[in-house]
């Protein structure tokens, strides 16, 4: 994005923050987590499924206590986006009441029912990956522990899974626990696929099948140096 453009979309996303934030504070409901959610919609949709082409993750039913911690992290510049940081740098996300509010929000939300995946060839190796990787922290029906907020990710999208089991991999061990960013960072780039395809069909009963999974039951865990 240029920089005319990013000014114009970071000036665009201010004003559309001022305007549906602004009366949030004034008459504190149960509806306020829907109020606060209208800039999100921007980039996150309606119904917070995320974008079809899967750039854009889905937030509905995620972990309340895991997006609270997010908008801190936005907030803090520890984690980077663009976007996201122009919106939990308003003031109304400076507010722990708010910032609960679209949690809570959020989480109460039916997930996308049908996220964007991969190409569904190696389903058994990203099977296989997620139990020896995954599994302990994020469940194994992948939807996370809400007591240590350990995020949702089953059903996410695959092309946002793939960017962030990337970036996961060159994580701060403020950001991430040390065991998952080495074992990620060991990987090679076709388990990384296979991992993030297995989790974006997490809850689909087809997601275990795979004709060509090599050697099963055989599968050594990549090296974690």
């Amino acid at each position: 994005m240029g920089r005319p453009h990013q000014r114009l979309f970071v000036h665009a996303l201010y004003l559309l923050l001022t305007v549906a934030i602004g009366g949030a504070h004034a008459a504190p409901s149960t509806s306020d987590g829907r109020h606060l959610y209208e800039p999100c919609v921007v980039c996150h949709q309606p119904n917070a499924w995320g974008t079809p082409d899967g750039a854009i993750p889905n937030l509905a039913g995620q972990q309340k206590r895991y997006l609270e911690k997010q908008f801190a992290v936005f907030r803090s510049g520890a984690r980077v986006d663009t976007a996201m940081q122009i919106v939990a740098a308003h003031q109304a996300f400076g507010n722990q009441h708010d910032i609960a509010a679209l949690a809570s929000y959020l989480s109460g939300l039916d997930p996308n029912p049908s996220p964007a995946q991969g190409a569904g060839q190696h389903l058994r190796v990203g099977q296989e990956l997620y139990a020896h990787i995954c599994a302990a922290c994020h469940g194994i029906d992948g939807r996370g522990e809400p007591a240590n907020r350990v995020p949702r990710i089953a059903g996410q999208h695959y092309p946002y899974l793939r960017r962030q089991i990337e970036a996961a991999a060159n994580l701060h061990k403020d950001l991430a626990p040390p065991e998952m960013t080495s074992a990620l960072r060991g990987m090679r780039p076709q388990e990384k696929d296979a991992l993030a395809d297995y989790i974006s069909r997490l809850g689909d009963s087809n997601a275990l099948l795979d004709s060509n999974r090599p050697g099963a039951g055989n599968y050594e865990a990549p090296d974690s140096r």
